[in-house]
C-alpha cells in the first residue's frame, strides 16, 4: 500500500512529466548544467505529535547539524527552547528534551535578550561549539505598545547574536553580555511606531572554506524591495571578528573585545538573485566546489500562474549566483487555506558528509524542511509540525 509520502511523490512526478519537465527539476535555457533533482518520497525525521517532548516542542528554524567529540550527529531545528536531536544519522536521531539555551525573556528591546533561536553552528573539535542565534524582540509578548498594530509580529526587531558551548553543545551561553553579544545588531534603534524595523533576521549554516567561515545573512529593511541576502565571514582560526561583503571587498563589521562585540559596520551588499527572500541553506558540492543555496520562492509565469516551493541557486564564489531553479513543489504559508499544511525553513544536509559541520555534499544529499500541519482544537487551530527530508541527486 502506498503511504502518504509515496502518493505525494507520485502525484508531483506525474504532474511534472505531463508539463514537459524532468523529475522535479527545472532549468532555464541560460542556466548551468549543474542540476538538483528530488529522487524519492519524503521521510519524516520528527513528528511533534508522535515524539515531541511536550506541546511546545515545535521545529521553528532550519535544520543545523554538527558532529560532536563522540562522533554523534547533533541536529538543531529549534524554537526558542533550542532543543536538539542526537544520533549517528537521520534514521537514528532521537529528541533530547533538555533545553540547551533559553534567552532571559526581557522586555527591553535594546538588550536583544527576549527570545533566541540557534541558527548557525561552528566547531573544529566537537567540544567547543560556537553559534549564531536569531534574537528577537516582539512587543506583543510584553503587552507593550506598537502604533497601528494589526499583527503580532508588528514592531518586531531582530539581530544576530553569538553563543558558545564548552560541553559539546549540551549548554550554551552568550559570547558577550547583552546587548554586546550581537555582531549583527539591528541597524537602527527600536521604535514602537515602525511596524517593520530594519533587522538582521536569519543566517544560514556556516561553511568553512579556504581559512574562513562563511554564511549568508538576511537583512530586512522597512521596504521589502531593499531587503537582501548578504555574505559575511570570519577567520576560521579566530571567530572573534566578522566581515561583510560590500560589493567590492570584505570590510570589518564587528570585533569581539573584553566588553563584547564592537560593531563597526551594519551595511552590506546584496548577494543572490533579486526578488528572493532569505536564503536558509548553504552547502558546497565537493566534486565541483560549487556552492548551493536553498530557499523558498515563488516563480511567476507569463500566463499569470506561479510555481512555488523550494528553489536553489548555484555559485562558484558565494558572491555571484545563478537565477532561481525549481526543486520541489510545496505549498508555502500564503498558499495554504485553513487546515492546509505548508512548508518552511528549507536547507540541505548530506548525512554522510565528512565535514564536521555537514556543510559539504557529494552527489546525494537530503532536502530538509519543516512542515506545519494545522489541526482543529477546541474551536481554534493548533499547529503541530514535522521535520521531513527528501532525497536529492546532484548532477553536472
Amino acid at each position: 500500500m502506498l503511504n502518504r509520502s509515496h502518493i505525494r511523490y507520485v502525484t508531483i512526478l506525474i504532474a511534472t512529466v505531463l508539463s514537459g519537465g524532468g523529475i522535479l527539476a527545472f532549468s532555464s535555457p541560460n542556466s548551468a548544467a549543474f542540476e538538483l533533482t528530488v529522487t524519492g518520497p519524503e521521510k519524516v525525521i520528527f513528528d511533534s505529535d508522535v515524539s515531541g517532548c511536550d506541546s511546545h516542542h515545535l521545529p521553528d528554524a532550519p535544520a543545523r547539524a554538527f558532529r560532536d567529540d563522540r562522533g554523534r550527529m547533533i541536529l538543531f531545528a529549534p524554537n526558542f527552547q533550542n532543543r536538539a536531536f542526537v544520533g549517528y544519522g537521520f534514521d537514528s536521531l532521537k529528541p533530547d528534551c533538555d533545553s540547551r539555551f533559553m534567552a532571559a525573556g526581557k522586555a527591553q528591546p535594546d538588550l536583544l535578550d527576549d527570545r533566541t533561536w540557534i541558527h548557525a553552528i561552528y566547531t573544529n573539535d566537537g567540544r567547543n561549539v560556537y553559534a549564531l542565534g536569531s534574537a528577537s524582540f516582539m512587543p506583543y509578548r510584553h503587552e507593550m505598545p506598537c502604533k497601528g498594530r494589526t499583527k503580532r509580529i508588528d514592531c518586531w526587531i531582530n539581530g544576530l547574536v553569538t553563543l558558545k558551548s564548552t560541553d559539546g553543545g549540551k549548554t550554551f551561553d552568550y559570547l558577550g553580555q547583552p546587548p554586546h553579544h550581537a555582531p549583527f545588531p539591528p541597524p537602527e534603534p527600536y521604535r514602537d511606531d515602525r511596524k517593520r524595523a530594519p533587522s538582521y533576521v536569519t543566517v544560514t549554516n556556516i561553511i568553512n572554506w579556504q581559512n574562513y567561515l562563511y554564511a549568508i545573512v538576511w537583512r530586512r529593511e522597512e521596504e521589502w524591495k531593499n531587503s537582501r541576502n548578504c555574505l559575511v565571514r570570519a577567520p576560521a582560526n579566530d571567530p572573534s571578528s566578522w566581515q561583510v561583503w560590500d560589493g567590492n571587498d570584505f570590510i570589518d563589521a564587528a570585533r569581539l573585545t573584553d566588553q563584547g562585540w564592537q560593531v563597526k559596520q551594519t551595511d552590506c551588499a546584496r548577494v543572490g538573485p533579486s526578488g528572493i527572500t532569505s536564503i536558509r541553506g548553504l552547502v558546497r558540492h565537493e566534486g565541483t566546489n560549487t556552492f548551493i543555496a536553498i530557499y523558498q520562492h515563488r516563480q511567476r509565469n507569463k500566463d499569470g500562474s506561479d510555481r512555488h516551493g523550494m528553489f536553489y541557486s548555484t555559485s562558484p564564489d558565494m558572491k555571484n549566483w545563478s537565477e532561481p531553479k525549481f526543486l520541489l513543489d510545496e505549498d508555502l504559508d500564503p498558499d495554504a487555506g485553513p487546515g492546509d499544511p505548508f512548508a518552511a525553513y528549507a536547507t540541505m544536509i548530506d548525512e554522510d558528509s565528512q565535514d564536521r559541520l555537514f556543510s559539504t555534499v557529494d552527489d546525494e544529499a537530503s532536502l530538509v524542511f519543516v512542515r506545519l500541519i494545522p489541526k482543529p482544537h477546541n474551536g481554534k487551530w493548533r499547529v503541530p509540525r514535522q521535520l521531513v527530508r527528501f532525497p536529492v541527486s546532484i548532477t553536472k
